[in-house]
């Protein structure tokens, strides 16, 4: 089942452009919990790559 939890995060990781290693590990070690550290993570970047301030249009 960790597996299969692993493959989906590497997935999501690739789509995203995620380091892919470090979320592999974190999916097979804490299965659901990733997903939200996933999206955490996911989220700040972008933040911090685009700007707090800025309007941003994602379908």
């Amino acid at each position: 089942m960790n597996a299969l939890r692993a493959l989906a995060i590497y997935v999501q990781a690739l789509k995203k452009g995620m380091p892919i290693k470090r979320w592999i590990l974190l999916g097979a070690l804490i299965g659901p919990g990733a997903w939200c550290l996933f999206g955490l993570h996911y989220r700040r970047a972008f933040i911090r790559n685009v700007g707090a301030g800025a309007c941003i249009w994602r379908p």
